[in-house]
């Protein structure tokens, strides 16, 4: 018994002391030296640690049965309901329990199944969720991170590496654009990349060749670049969105421009602007050119930009220029549309280049360099390009490099639009070779001098710009000048064509219904009224008594009878032109006619005898009947104030033959060009001007360019 007691004395003892030396269990051997306790197994045996029952890796105390003691490590039997504790190793950081990972599946598995993930190349998943930067959760985010020094970096890809994701399930995805420098997302309901720094996507387009490229303005050596100079460039656009495009030399100067494009698949031409100063003369083989853009192939390597010599002192003329080719509204200009004005060279010790340029009014500009041969009075060209978008005319300021300092380069000159096709309706009683209506098809004389591009038309020698290079004159009629009033009326109205003629005339006789009191003729003077009302160009050349009474008393609506007897001047008789330089018949494209003669041809001209005030007051009197006829002192031939309405008493006005007869044919063209002419050997039969000249076709010239104004710029149908 007293060693049994002895026994239990000594374990009581030992179980107090504290063992400072190395310890081996299993074996009869020394511990490892770096070991304070050495278990050995042999091979078939293992540590046990104590198991407990974690409730939660957080909390001590009652949550808890082991406290918070760093380097504790324990077996966990419990896994929670919510499973942030499972089964398994645990180890103590002094604040909280974290599992060891020993062999229980983590957090983290292999995609696709329940197997916990071991290398850095497998796909891995994770259900829970997920902070970083503290220990804290938060609930609403399966991924928090926290820093108040660090960032996200999220994977950053070209924009070619970028549009070869597959977007089948890519709703939402984000990456960094290292082109756009940039986030972009895939937007699913758009089916494109979106950008987040504002405004539209990169765009995507080519250039085609150097072709696609024109430089414009003029370079000169110490010449800084101005607005003239700028490259435009057609480009092809596969995708819209923003560009950005430069072009750059090695000379000081170069040009760069951004913008959007809008749509795409489409060809677009855009406008690089010039910057910088040409450092030396380089006119042979020229600055070349390289191009860098962003989202744009540009195949163009061999563009060269020829630089002048330093510039010249000189000074322009504009009041000397001449604009070439023709100039019609929504059509490009081309190589022909040019503009030559004098100069006046002073000195040329500094260099002797130039260059001129204009400002872009309404859609177009000149500009054009070159050297100069000397000093003095020279003439330089310049080439117009853009699309005129007006019929107005369209005033130009030209600039110039002169460096003479005195204001001297710059001046404005005016290029005329061509006037756009235009309708007209002829109509008459008699259609033959004699013309009267000048459009009827039996009339090759007067016919041809309207047809004639000579006369009207696009070429640089046209007397009147009109057309678009291939319309002028559309003769809704031309077949035939014999119309009925019903007919007339349904044109006047624009119920047969949809829109009413631009200019109707009238030629020779009118048949008598379209005088009567008949219904029909009622109705076609009151069309007639209404054209003019309306804007429509009507022009009279009629010896119908009848019918010149009912249009005067149904225009002017005096409610008095205005005679129109037949008692003018009689067959060969001429009537004198008054001196009125502003008057755009008078005096217009075909000439300055005033004190010169118009000519009555084989009858006797129809005269406005003794209207009212309320007449007179309305219309410019530009002859009367004079000498022995029973009508001198009476209008025949006027111009309404208002109204677009020209009217001569005279119905055979336009009346042509050869030009070389005998007989009373007052209009005279001549082919092959059909230029309007003078008829000599008028008698001047009852006229107190004698024998003479008469100037009946260049005056119809003048009449007709008057009326083209008045449809295009006061007409019935818009242009």
């Amino acid at each position: 018994m007293k060693k049994i007691f002895l026994l239990v004395g000594i374990f009581a003892l030992l179980s107090t002391l504290t063992l400072k030396a190395q310890v081996t269990i299993g074996e009869n051997q020394e511990p490892d030296p770096a070991a304070v306790l050495d278990l050995q197994s042999k091979g078939n045996l293992g540590l046990l640690l104590p198991r407990v029952a974690l409730t939660d890796t957080l909390r001590t105390g009652s949550a808890n049965p082991v406290a918070n003691v760093k380097g504790m490590f324990v077996y966990n039997t419990n896994a929670s309901a919510d499973g942030q504790v499972v089964e398994g190793i645990y180890y103590n950081d002094g604040n909280r329990w974290w599992p060891a990972n020993d062999g229980v599946a983590g957090p983290w598995d292999i995609s696709g199944s329940t197997n916990a993930a071991r290398l850095n190349s497998q796909d891995i998943y994770q259900t829970g969720q997920v902070t970083i930067g503290m220990d804290t959760l938060v609930k609403v985010a399966l991924l928090n991170v926290n820093a108040t020094d660090k960032g996200i970096m999220i994977p950053r890809l070209t924009l070619d590496q970028r549009n070869a994701i597959d977007t089948t399930n890519a709703n939402s995805l984000m990456i960094y654009n290292t082109d756009e420098d940039c986030f972009n997302y895939y937007s699913k309901s758009i089916g494109d990349w979106q950008s987040l720094c504002g405004g539209m996507p990169k765009a995507v387009f080519t250039v085609g060749s150097c072709d696609s490229i024109t430089v414009n303005g003029a370079y000169s050596e110490g010449t800084a670049l101005n607005g003239s100079n700028f490259l435009a460039i057609k480009v092809n656009v596969t995708k819209a969105g923003n560009y950005t495009f430069n072009a750059t030399t090695t000379n000081g100067y170069g040009f760069s421009g951004s913008g959007s494009f809008l749509n795409a698949p489409a060809t677009e031409t855009i406008m690089i602007p010039g910057q910088g100063t040409p450092k030396v003369e380089n006119q042979t083989p020229g600055d070349l050119v390289t191009f860098s853009s962003s989202g744009g192939a540009v195949n163009c390597t061999n563009l060269t930009i020829p630089v002048l010599p330093a510039t010249a002192v000189f000074s322009i003329n504009c009041g000397s220029a001449i604009f070439k080719g023709a100039y019609v509204k929504n059509k490009p200009l081309g190589s022909g549309n040019t503009v030559t004005m004098n100069v006046t060279v002073t000195n040329v010790t500094a260099g002797s280049s130039w260059s001129a340029w204009t400002n872009t009014s309404n859609g177009i500009s000149f500009s054009g360099s070159g050297i100069f041969s000397g000093l003095g009075s020279q003439t330089i060209t310049l080439t117009g390009t853009g699309t005129p978008t007006t019929l107005s005319p369209i005033t130009l300021t030209f600039s110039t490099n002169t460096q003479d300092g005195t204001g001297a380069n710059t001046c404005t000159a005016t290029v005329t639009p061509a006037i756009p096709p235009m309708t007209v309706l002829t109509l008459a009683t008699v259609d033959n070779a004699c013309g009267y209506p000048i459009f009827n098809s039996g009339s090759v004389i007067t016919r041809g001098m309207a047809m004639s591009p000579s006369n009207f038309g696009t070429n640089d020698n046209s007397t009147v710009k009109f057309g678009d290079g291939v319309n002028t004159w559309q003769v809704l009629n031309p077949t035939s000048s014999i119309l009925t009033n019903v007919q007339v009326t349904n044109y006047l109205n624009g119920t047969t064509t949809g829109n009413p003629p631009d200019i109707f005339i009238l030629g020779f006789d009118i048949d008598g219904s379209f005088s009567d009191n008949s219904t029909n003729g009622i109705a076609v003077r009151k069309a007639i009224v209404n054209y003019l009302q309306n804007g429509g160009v009507l022009l009279a050349f009629c010896e119908n008594i009848a019918f010149n009474q009912a249009l005067m008393n149904a225009v002017f609506g005096t409610g008095t009878t205005i005679a129109t007897p037949q008692n003018g001047q009689t067959p060969g008789g001429r009537y004198q032109l008054p001196l009125m330089n502003s008057d755009p018949i008078i005096n217009g494209p075909f000439g300055n006619l005033g004190g010169l003669f118009w000519g009555e041809d084989a009858s006797t001209t129809c005269t406005l005898t003794n209207p009212p005030a309320s007449v007179t007051s309305q219309i410019t009197v530009y002859t009367v009947a004079t000498g022995t006829a029973a009508g001198a002192g009476n209008a025949t031939m006027f111009k309404h104030n208002t109204l677009n309405w020209f009217w001569v008493g005279d119905g055979g006005f336009n009346s042509a033959n050869n030009g070389t007869d005998t007989g009373a044919y007052p209009f005279v063209a001549l082919p092959p060009d059909y230029i309007p002419g003078v008829k000599n050997g008028f008698t001047g039969s009852t006229s107190t001007y004698g024998a003479g000249p008469v100037y009946n076709a260049l005056l119809t010239g003048n009449i007709l360019a008057w009326a083209l104004n008045q449809a295009m710029n006061h007409g019935i149908n818009q242009h």
